[in-house]
């Protein structure tokens, strides 16, 4: 249940296309299936380029073991690498910093690395009820409820200039600002 917009394709650019900055920004036309990919996409976005860090990290990460592609062109039903596996595969920053092949931090002065942050964004879904995509909807049906765990969330290391992370985080889960699926 995760959309996006990219402004390139996917899988990575195709030689003699025009820069990312003169391309129109064009709509994802695959979603993430997992709220684990959703979470590490937000983390591992901030700060790099998607298509040559983030794509390749998730799908490193969480192909392994699960259970279903992790992009469709439809919303997803059933999560396909749910967060308490997510959680179980790595019960430390270590581990997931190892399978992701990455050590970026969430700041350059001192910040957690995004390991760290993408465990604790987990850890606090999961306190929260949310392992699946396919609990969502029963979270966006108690406003009170969500908040809660939007204020959680904000206060993982690393947000971002106008809480940067957190937005696209809920953009990918198909959630706009007030906490409602947004409707393409």
């Amino acid at each position: 249940m995760c959309v996006g917009t990219e402004a390139t394709s996917l899988f990575g650019s195709e030689l003699g296309r025009a820069p990312v900055s003169a391309r129109p920004v064009q709509p994802r036309l695959e979603r993430w299936t997992s709220l684990s990919a959703c979470v590490l996409d937000a983390v591992w976005s901030v700060g790099a380029d998607h298509d040559r860090v983030v794509v390749p990290l998730v799908h490193r990460v969480l192909i392994p073991t699960a259970t279903g592609p992790l992009l469709a062109d439809t919303p997803a039903s059933a999560d396909t690498h749910p967060l308490p596996r997510l959680l179980t595969r790595f019960p430390d920053e270590q581990t997931l910093e190892t399978a992701a092949q990455n050590r970026q931090r969430t700041s350059t002065r001192g910040g957690v690395t995004k390991s760290d942050a993408a465990l604790r964004y987990a850890r606090i879904l999961v306190d929260h009820g949310v392992l699946g995509v396919e609990d969502l909807p029963r979270l966006l049906a108690d406003p009170a409820s969500w908040s809660r765990l939007d204020r959680a969330l904000s206060r993982v290391p690393g947000e971002g200039q106008q809480g940067a992370r957190r937005s696209h985080f809920w953009s990918l889960c198909g959630v706009d600002e007030r906490g409602r699926i947004a409707r393409p």
